[in-house]
């Protein structure tokens, strides 16, 4: 019944576009409300999540953060994981100390953003070899954008850059210098 409804609202909308009736965005903003929305289980999505967490929580504070308890998923290296959707998910690896590395899973094509740019890695990467290396600040300003942060540690955060065609990049930060330690993506030639 969803479906029929949606068609006659589509073919209405389109007949008043074509007849220069409708509001421009009217036709967008009607399927945008008919896209069936993403059902997460808990409180955040995965990578909201990683946002509210730190290094020291407990498995329980995780569980209260992200409002399901996480099942314990290799007993010998005490890794806990929380299915957030059937595509994302949080992960907390304890290892062998009381803080945790906390990692999201993601797709990168929802992360697209139009003002990455990747023109510039070859700064990022000479920056790197010769060892001064960036802060966080400096590498976003050398792409253009803000990274979207994906996991934590007490050493390092790590943080990712997708652009419009889906090339990215990763960088891990030092927590203790806000510099980048280490870069990896798959960015082509002509984006560089």
């Amino acid at each position: 019944m969803k479906k029929k409804i949606l068609v006659g609202i589509l073919s209405l909308m389109l007949v008043f576009t074509l007849a220069g009736c409708a509001p421009k965005n009217a036709v967008k903003n009607a399927v945008d409300k008919a896209a069936p929305k993403k059902q997460i289980k808990g409180n955040c999505e995965a990578l909201e999540c990683v946002k509210k967490l730190k290094p020291e929580n407990t498995v329980e504070e995780i569980n209260k953060v992200i409002g399901f308890e996480g099942k314990l998923t290799d007993e010998k290296n005490n890794i806990y994981t929380w299915e957030i959707t059937s595509d994302e998910k949080v992960t907390a690896s304890y290892y062998s100390s009381d803080k945790a590395t906390i990692e999201a899973s993601y797709k990168n094509e929802d992360l697209k953003n139009s003002k990455v740019d990747f023109s510039k890695y070859d700064e990022i990467q000479s920056a790197l070899k010769s060892g001064s290396s960036l802060t966080y600040d400096e590498f976003c300003k050398k792409v253009n954008a803000e990274g979207v942060l994906y996991s934590v540690s007490s050493y390092s955060n790590k943080y990712v850059w997708v652009n419009k065609n889906g090339e990215y990049l990763t960088g891990t930060f030092s927590t203790s210098t806000n510099k980048c330690t280490f870069v990896i993506g798959r960015i082509s030639k002509s984006s560089n």
